[in-house]
């Protein structure tokens, strides 16, 4: 019995000096996660003691500390097998092996939702934001890209109590074609595509490239662009979701790439980096028309299809927006594409400038 005592403790000692030792001797984890790292602190900033050293120093270390990524699937993958659950902050494990981002149960449970007077606001912000493009001659519309969980209930955790509380996606579309505002019905679009195929990745919160040809097509018809066949394509199995990378940092898990043979008509000034740039701007010999798109992470997959439906395309991801940009560039097309879970941003957003 105690040489087993032994072992164990050498055992749980060598489990945790062994990544700090690798650690310090430069061993250095891949970045899976597609989020910066936290930064090593100091200890001292303007001439003064950094108060928050010791709290940034934890972030650094649990952020850096060797083999990081197979500990966390480690853990992870006992925590699936054993509970059926996952005590993860960013991911919820789903029925049929899909993974949901965290960030999106609220509004599948349809708690904490906004207010019909806080969707007013919304609309109110838009439509002054449409009233200035058109009063340049331009053409605006707005698009709620949906949370996954929105399009495959199904698959979240039955242990969930979903409320029928009217949702954020739903109230602000309905106020919209209400008061006139062009709106890019993605959910409806969506829902019913999903009938003939899968839509979103199963490990990742965003919808594949079919589910963005779709919704590329209603917004090119909603602006008058070239419209592409969404079933003409192929298929890789190269790509690793987002929330993946969350759960089982140390695996891959391929999932299909659809491909679409998109003509090779545009250029831009450099490669493109979503993640090192907020910006970015194409050009092609398509048609003489501006396209300004206020973005997120789903505006990400329209990027190569909409460079090839303008003249010029130039994609904006700051928030809050930049609206300058209508004055500078004077776009013939402005639309502005949000995930649904950050619709409560938008609000907060929309009521800091009175509205």
């Amino acid at each position: 019995m105690k040489t087993l005592r032994l072992i164990f403790v050498v055992i749980v000692i060598a489990a945790c000096l062994v990544p700090s030792v690798l650690m310090f001797c430069g061993y250095k984890n891949a970045n899976r996660e597609n989020r910066p790292l936290a930064q090593m602190p100091k200890l001292f900033t303007d001439g003064s003691f950094n108060e928050e050293f010791t709290s940034r120093l934890d972030d650094y270390v649990e952020d850096r500390f060797a083999l990081r990524e197979y500990l966390v699937t480690a853990f992870n993958a006992a925590d699936v097998a054993l509970l059926s659950d996952f005590n993860g902050t960013n991911a919820v494990i789903g029925k049929k092996n899909h993974i949901f981002y965290a960030e999106t149960t609220d509004d599948h449970l349809g708690i904490n939702q906004l207010t019909p007077g806080q969707i007013d606001s919304i609309v109110n912000f838009l439509a002054d934001i449409m009233a200035e493009v058109r009063s340049r001659g331009g053409k605006f519309a707005f698009m709620t890209a949906p949370n996954k969980a929105s399009i495959y209930p199904e698959y979240m955790p039955s242990r969930l109590y979903v409320t029928d509380a009217p949702r954020n996606i739903d109230m602000l579309t309905a106020a919209l074609k209400e008061r006139g505002i062009p709106v890019i019905d993605a959910k409806a679009i969506l829902l019913e595509a999903k009938e003939e195929r899968t839509v979103y990745y199963e490990h990742d919160s965003h919808w594949n490239n079919f589910g963005a040809m779709l919704v590329y097509n209603s917004i090119a018809e909603e602006f008058g662009l070239r419209r592409y066949d969404p079933r003409d394509y192929t298929v890789e199995y190269d790509r690793t979701g987002d929330l993946h990378n969350f759960v089982y940092p140390s695996t891959e898990y391929p999932e299909e790439r659809i491909i679409y043979p998109l003509p090779d008509s545009y250029k831009s000034k450099r490669p493109i980096n979503f993640d090192r740039d907020k910006e970015i701007e194409t050009t092609s010999e398509e048609n003489e028309l501006t396209l300004l798109v206020y973005h997120d992470s789903f505006g990400r997959s329209l990027q190569p299809i909409l460079s090839t439906a303008v003249g010029r395309l130039s994609m904006n991801s700051y928030f809050p927006y930049k609206l300058d940009y209508i004055e500078e560039l004077e776009p013939d097309l402005v639309l502005i594409e949000l995930v649904e879970r950050n619709l409560d941003m938008l609000y907060e957003h929309a009521a800091s400038l009175g509205y």
